[in-house]
């Protein structure tokens, strides 16, 4: 059983993520805004959990973590194994990977940001591309109308990996019609 979501919260205030900027927002406001989107998609409480936590270790593109890595077993006692290993798994690996994985297809090898590389399962796989998807419209919104159709390919080749409702927010956003280029 994981900790209620207020209990979460406090712990990400307390390792001040609140204070910190994350696209012209505070991190906190954005990690409520993966989970958030998430849940609103149907998506299982463990996704969830890790969408709330998914920067939190920091990543590539916002290498500011505010939990050290070396807090792992406190952040897996408090959301579970699943989706800690996923939020941890999403800190470490790169974009370039993620998105390539997508074109390559299983068995799924992504690259962490130490140049290393590791295996996830599809299912890992399919739950990364959704905290991708979830990551990515949450900000969406805050980014100069020219950015806003960003890795739009990339997005395009992840689609079949997604799970129905996450697909169809992200075909809503980018304009697609099934598994065909954005609409400009």
């Amino acid at each position: 059983m994981t900790a209620g979501h207020a209990e979460k919260i406090a712990f990400l205030e307390r390792h001040g993520v609140g204070e910190l900027a994350h696209s012209d927002a505070a991190l906190l406001d954005h990690l409520r805004g993966v989970h958030d989107l998430l849940r609103r998609w149907g998506c299982r409480p463990a996704l969830c959990d890790a969408g709330l936590f998914h920067s939190a270790y920091g990543t590539e593109i916002f290498p500011t973590g505010a939990v050290p890595r070396e807090l792992r077993p406190a952040v897996r006692e408090l959301i579970g194994d699943e989706a800690e290993t996923l939020a941890y798994l999403f800190g470490a690996v790169t974009r370039t990977s993620l998105f390539d994985a997508a074109f390559e297809g299983a068995p799924f090898l992504l690259e962490t940001r130490e140049g290393e590389f590791i295996g996830v399962t599809d299912e890992q796989y399919t739950d990364l591309a959704a905290l991708t998807v979830a990551n990515w419209l949450e900000q969406r919104p805050r980014f100069p109308a020219g950015n806003r159709f960003s890795r739009a390919r990339e997005f395009d080749a992840m689609r079949p990996y997604l799970p129905v409702t996450v697909r169809g927010a992200l075909e809503q956003a980018y304009g697609y019609t099934p598994f065909t280029a954005p609409v400009s």
